[in-house]
């Protein structure tokens, strides 16, 4: 078992997007090893159900991705990621699920460069971790 559970100890929530989640598919680099080495804190590693929704739409759909989509499922699977409640009924788009259920304190894991954008207006002092050849966090 992780004693940082047993001990009490808070970990930062580290919420992976859908894109993000594609990179190991797209680029063949295992963003959780460098996630791994950016992390200096303990952390657990989030997503939100809506993204395995979107990536399961993805891989069944006719574009490029849909092999990138069905890498990064399986990858959900094998590394046991925590799946977040969306705490709003209503909204259904992704990124708007990640802006309305994170705090400063979390990080997040995106290539969108729109949600870049709002996360740095709605949260200030908000981690993100993106990929800039290799990953980077800000």
């Amino acid at each position: 078992m992780d004693k940082s559970i047993d001990m009490g100890i808070n970990k930062t929530r580290v919420i992976l997007d859908t894109n993000f989640l594609m990179i190991p598919g797209q680029n063949k680099i295992d963003v959780f090893e460098e996630i791994k080495h950016l992390m200096t804190t303990p952390y657990q590693l989030c997503i939100f159900k809506e993204t395995v929704d979107e990536l399961e739409k993805i891989a069944k759909g006719g574009t490029r991705d849909k092999i990138n989509a069905k890498v990064a499922i399986k990858l959900i699977k094998q590394k046991n990621l925590k799946t977040l409640k969306n705490s709003s009924t209503e909204v259904s788009h992704v990124d708007d699920i990640i802006l309305g259920n994170i705090t400063d304190s979390d990080i997040v894991c995106t290539q969108d460069k729109a949600l870049k954008r709002l996360l740095t207006q709605k949260f200030p002092k908000i981690k993100i971790i993106t990929l800039n050849r290799k990953l980077v966090m800000r």
